[in-house]
């Protein structure tokens, strides 16, 4: 077992390394809007990508390492190293045969999946779309292998190599910008995104040999770990539909919106990856070891780690969710606003990534709480909590479509996010009897009043100064900047004044046990 010195050290890792990740990725995002604005070749770029990669989490992407690590880790504890790793030779088998087929199917036929992703494209935008979709979808075979082999090494405890490699596939497309600029066009853009995933594949292996992995992929669904996780995988499966039909519906709405795909597209990803810093540190960190304390019958173990992980999560994303509620026209301005990226296009971006953060707690909930499902090899459970959020926000999206445009779309989305993760807590705290005590249901309560004052203090701060300066550049550093340590400074004031457990004991230098 790992001691809390070791944890800690590979917990900042990770947290420094998803960092680094996103800021990567952002910069990345910044240089598409830069080059290519909100017009037709970002709305047909924008939909190219998010087509196999909303084709693959549907189909398998979301299960691999979810359905993965609770069955390799039973074998490895259950049985031996030796069969342990036969079995991921097989698993990697039936996900190479899977990708293989979606990407073929998405190649031949990219014309009438671009067609049902974006109904409202016009001519140019649709053709541009299905021909860099074509290019794209092989990219489905590399994040299958790479999502495996990530599945493997956090099994082993090895999460540095899993962290830094979307921060190098990041990279990648920053230096083919750096190198190349705009000179090949999306066409470019989009093989370059092709090469990043191959490269996260590849830079993976090393650590494989040294866990003395051998990679022999082979086929066959007889065997019974892999009837197993089949099993397991389909109701989790469906459980993990959630963003990928959010994406479809807005897709599909917004193609009818005037420059509504690549503006909702650029929010959603700033949204996702603000969230997904934190987030996805912890879930990823936890997940295999309370996959090992529910398989070895350590409930209470398990317990402990859902109940650290939703309080750490609550106290870091809550102010960082009010932040971008009330500033998120000035981030926005600060980090897209330049070259072909215009006020219009800030404006109506910030409106939407404003909506889509009303959610951002549901999600990082979410992502815990459906992991500790999956670690207790219950999929049936996220499974029925996710159908019931995707009618909710289909509902909401067709519904505040047309009034708020791509606002109300992203309100659905963060509707859905949040009814999910309600609907999770409220099964898993059945699960366990309770789940927070009644001083945790208090500290939380007292953070999320010194994250709502906050944002009262933001808001008057950033109306009173939206009057002296522009949106841009310039102008979104000093209006987000001084309401944002405003913000701050009354959040951290207001935790100390109302004695949040965590933030106290942090400050104190205690260490907090499970």
């Amino acid at each position: 077992m790992e001691s809390s010195k070791k944890m800690l050290k590979t917990a900042s890792f990770m947290a420094i390394a998803t960092f680094l990740a996103k800021v990567c990725g952002m910069a990345r995002d910044m240089l598409i809007a830069a080059f290519f604005g909100t017009g037709i070749e970002a709305d047909a770029y924008m939909t190219a990508t998010r087509l196999p990669t909303t084709l693959f989490d549907i189909v398998i992407g979301g299960v691999i390492s979810a359905a993965f690590i609770p069955v390799f880790n039973s074998v490895l504890e259950k049985e031996s190293k030796e069969e342990a790793n036969s079995f991921a030779n097989r698993f990697i088998g039936l996900v190479l045969m899977i990708t293989g087929l979606i990407a073929i199917f998405g190649i031949v036929f990219s014309d009438a999946l671009i067609n049902f992703m974006a109904p409202d494209f016009g001519t140019e935008a649709h053709n541009l779309a299905a021909q860099l979709s074509s290019i794209m979808f092989p990219m489905i075979i590399f994040t299958g292998l790479a999502f495996s082999f990530v599945g493997i090494l956090q099994s082993y405890g090895e999460y540095n190599i899993p962290a830094i490699m979307s921060l190098i596939s990041n990279l990648v497309v920053i230096l083919y910008f750096a190198v190349f600029g705009k000179r090949f066009g999306v066409y470019g853009l989009a093989f370059t995104m092709l090469a990043a995933w191959g490269i996260q594949v590849v830079i993976q292996i090393p650590s494989l040999v040294r866990f003395k992995f051998r990679f022999r992929p082979s086929l066959n669904v007889k065997d019974k770990n892999i009837r197993r996780a089949m099993m397991l995988a389909l109701p989790m499966l469906i459980s993990t539909w959630v963003q990928p039909l959010y994406t479809i519906v807005n897709t599909r709405i917004a193609s009818g919106i005037y420059k509504g795909v690549s503006s909702l597209e650029y929010a959603n990803r700033l949204y996702i990856v603000i969230t997904g810093v934190f987030s996805f540190v912890v879930t990823n960190l936890i997940f295999p070891k309370m996959s090992r304390a529910n398989v070895s019958g350590n409930e209470d173990k398990a317990k402990a780690m859902v109940v650290t992980s939703l309080k750490s999560i609550a106290i870091i994303i809550l102010p960082i969710m009010a932040i971008f509620i009330v500033l998120a026209k000035p981030i926005i301005a600060v980090l897209y606003q330049h070259g072909g990226f215009v006020l219009e296009d800030t404006i109506r971006t910030g409106t939407a990534l404003s909506c889509y953060s009303v959610g951002m707690i549901g999600m990082a909930f979410n992502e815990i709480l459906s992991k500790s499902f999956f670690s207790m090899q219950n999929s049936k459970t996220p499974m029925i909590n996710a159908l019931i959020s995707m009618a909710v926000n289909i509902l909401i999206a067709y519904s505040l479509a047309a009034p708020l445009g791509i606002s109300g779309l992203a309100l659905a989305t963060a509707a859905g996010s949040s009814v999910n993760a309600l609907l999770n807590y409220i099964c898993i705290s059945k699960h366990y009897k309770t789940l927070f005590t009644k001083s945790d249901i208090i500290n939380t309560f007292k953070i999320a009043a010194s994250a709502l004052i906050m944002a009262v203090v933001m808001l008057v701060c950033y109306r009173i100064l939206v009057d002296h300066f522009e949106l841009g550049l310039v102008g979104g550093i000093i209006l987000g900047g001084i309401s944002g340590v405003l913000g701050i400074i009354c959040y951290v004031a207001g935790c100390l004044l109302l004695r949040v457990d965590i933030l106290i004991n942090l400050l104190k230098g205690e260490k907090n046990s499970e």
